[in-house]
């Protein structure tokens, strides 16, 4: 089982779920996942655990890179997208409506 940094799933999902479902780690894929790359994870294995991401179900998957600046887009039947420069906006549409990440914030100081 996988636990993302981040997540977020659809309300028509969850509410789908039987209430014991929705107790403790509720074993559902999120539609979302967002991963952050500290110091002691390997960028490689990280990919890697984005694909299960995706191969479970997930729509989008971020992978975010704060000492290189860097930042990969997951989407199914898609090549994963890199994103160089935390001068820019992600941007979760259509999956998340309404939700965008400022990389800048994410800047190590």
């Amino acid at each position: 089982m996988l636990s993302p940094d981040a997540s977020w799933i659809a309300r028509v999902r969850w509410d789908a779920l039987i209430a014991d479902d929705r107790r403790g780690f509720a074993r559902i894929c999120p539609d979302f996942v967002a991963e952050l790359l500290s110091p002691s994870d390997r960028l490689t294995d990280t990919m890697r655990k984005m694909e299960q991401w995706l191969e479970a179900g997930a729509r989008l998957g971020w992978l975010l890179v704060p000492a290189s600046e860097s930042a990969y887009i997951f989407e199914p039947g898609q090549p994963v997208r890199p994103v160089v420069g935390f001068d820019q906006l992600l941007n979760a549409e259509p999956v998340l409506p309404g939700f965008t990440l400022e990389l800048r914030r994410l800047r190590q100081q």
